[in-house]
């Protein structure tokens, strides 16, 4: 600032020796200043990925740093320009304000609008002291301190409100305060080195370290929320419902990371997974190890979902449904493979019954199409025929009569079966459970239906176990409900059993699962069932194979009622036959026990 006394002591021009200093620094002042060019440029890129608005006004800040320096390289050439020191010092100010507003965004706090108001303040005080051509002194004065201001309170929000703990954020803010002191110390202070490259190359000097050290508490802030996210992430993985992995193919095949919920889907703990590496593979089914190459292949599409059967600790299998994302190199060759696995094995069995009874209302709907067609035919036939003429014999068209009611009889059967069937599967049939001694029960079976045993020339037998058992047992039944169900089984023993053949209804008091039951057999010497029809007999329509087709045949829902009616009873009915010598069916009710 005070170069004419430069120009009076040491008989040469101010100009002549600045021009001698800036010849002897201009390389090194260009370098820097284009490094600062460059750091701008690198805040604007960091700028283009992150979105984050701090990073913007350093960017800023550092490109308006740059542009004070060009006009500080056009003072030394032209000292008595008011302009360029104007210039300069509107530059310097947008310099702190957007350096000060890029601290303020990093702490997350906000910009107070006082700081434009006093910059808007100092602009113009700069461009009245430049009009009126007032002295150098009188155009920094205010800009400097005002400067200086900035810089301490951008270090003293580093200091004060920054929430990450580290060193960084110390220096950082001890670096803003020093280059507050030295905005004032050039100027007032020392003023001979204001504006000499000598004092441009020691403020470049303190701002490249101010600089570097915001470039460091920017990236610990970058590691410190990548760790946070990590640690967020890895919480989230850790308490997932689904078990996480990610597994490394190369250099060496191995588990990076797999999720606690390894226990509960395979029953193995994450470091079971770490030391066998060939743990996928060996707990794979083995007719789903090929689907394992769709994987190592990366030949399954990334959308869709993998099924295979994995191996429980327990021995069993588990169904289990992966999805993987494939990690590869510039080669396209897979590095790694990342991928969640979820139990479906309750989804699978759910999806089973569906399709089981998917088909099994397929196969009710023919059933029932066929029962329905058969009758209803031969009653439009035989309708047909009278009233065409075709039949006119009163003795004849009384047997087709007979024959329509009993047809019609069937069908009315059928349609009352279906509808109790119905019921009785979706739970809306209501019981009406009273509570009845077992002996009791025993006996009006016996009396209800020996008359009908031996009215069709059968013989009709009874036993009873430890009879003195009986005499507190008693159970808790719908009572007309479980005549159904013997109903159903004596009069299947009669229409299989030959004349003369034996009709038996045993019953004792038996200890299933830890507790007593009333079982009941009835058991006949007629036709048996074939092997290859016991495991249907309680299906719904099967008929089996009739030994004697002049035999009624039902509706082929009789057993599968019977089943439905003992369930619901927290009973069991079973099927013992030997073809050609007989069946036996057992059923076991609970003994009452209070």
């Amino acid at each position: 600032m005070n170069y004419f006394l430069l120009d009076c002591h040491l008989g040469i021009s101010v100009k002549e020796v600045i021009g001698l200093s800036l010849f002897h620094y201009s390389p090194t002042l260009l370098v820097l200043v284009f490094i600062i060019l460059a750091i701008s440029l690198l805040y604007f890129y960091l700028f283009s990925k992150s979105k984050e608005k701090y990073i913007n006004y350093w960017g800023l800040s550092w490109a308006m740093y740059a542009l004070s320096l060009m006009f500080g390289f056009l003072i030394l050439e032209f000292p008595d320009s008011s302009v360029f020191i104007a210039l300069k010092q509107i530059s310097d100010l947008f310099n702190g304000l957007f350096l000060l507003f890029g601290t303020y965004s990093f702490i997350s706090k906000k910009i107070p609008f006082y700081w434009l108001q006093y910059t808007l303040i100092n602009i113009m005080w700069i461009a009245t002291a430049g009009y009126y051509q007032l002295s150098v002194l009188a155009i920094t004065l205010l800009p400097s301190i005002y400067l200086s201001i900035i810089a301490i309170a951008a270090g003293i929000n580093f200091l004060k409100h920054w929430n990450f703990h580290g060193i960084e954020n110390k220096i950082g803010g001890l670096v803003f305060l020093l280059w507050g002191l030295q905005k004032a110390y050039y100027p007032y202070i020392n003023p001979q080195y204001w504006d000499s490259p000598q004092g441009m190359l020691s403020e470049i000097a303190l701002a490249s370290i101010l600089n570097f050290c915001i470039l460091l508490v920017y990236l610990q802030k970058i590691r410190t929320q990548l760790m946070e996210s990590e640690g967020r992430i890895k919480l989230l993985a850790d308490n997932a419902q689904d078990m996480i992995y990610s597994y490394r193919l190369k250099p060496e095949m191995g588990f990076e990371y797999v999720s606690p919920a390894s226990r509960q889907i395979l029953g193995y703990d994450p470091e079971f997974f770490y030391r066998n590496p060939s743990t996928f593979h060996d707990l794979t089914h083995p007719e789903d190890i090929p689907f394992l190459k769709l994987i190592n292949e990366s030949i399954l599409p990334p959308d869709e979902p993998l099924i295979l059967r994995w191996m429980h600790r327990d021995g069993h299998y588990i169904w289990t449904e992966q999805k993987n994302s494939f990690i590869k190199d510039k080669n396209n060759r897979i590095l790694a493979i990342e991928g969640i696995v979820r139990d479906i094995t309750e989804r699978k069995r759910t999806e089973e019954e569906m399709a089981k009874a998917k088909k099994e209302r397929q196969t009710l709907l023919s059933y029932i199409s066929h029962e329905l067609r058969t009758p209803v035919t031969s009653i439009l036939g035989y309708i047909t025929a009278m009233l065409d003429g075709t039949i006119t014999e009163p003795l004849a068209k009384n047997n087709y009569l007979e024959v329509i009611q009993s047809k019609s009889l069937m069908l009315q059967r059928l349609i009352e079966d279906l509808f109790q069937l119905t019921q009785l599967e979706s739970k809306q049939i209501t019981f009406n459970f009273s509570q009845i001694k077992a002996d009791e029960l025993a006996e009006e079976i016996t009396n209800k239906y020996s008359w009908e045993v031996k009215n069709a020339g059968l013989h009709f037998k009874t036993s009873v176990v430890n009879s003195h058992q009986f005499d507190d047992a008693e159970v808790i039944i719908d009572l007309e409900r479980i005549h159904q169900v013997f109903s159903n089984l004596i009069f299947n023993a009669i229409k299989n059993t030959p004349p003369g053949g034996t009709i038996q209804l045993h019953s004792e008091l038996v200890d299933l699962r830890e507790r007593p039951h009333l079982l009941m057999k009835v058991k006949d010497n007629g036709n048996g069932i074939r092997e290859q029809d016991l495991p249907h007999v309680f299906d719904r329509f099967y008929k089996g194979s009739q030994l004697n087709p002049s035999k009624k045949s039902g509706s082929g829902l009789g057993l599968t009622i019977a089943r439905e009616i003992v369930t619901a009873h927290q009973g069991e009915i079973q099927v013992e036959s030997q073809f050609k010598a007989g069946s036996t069916f057992s059923v076991t009710l609970p003994i009452y026990q209070e």
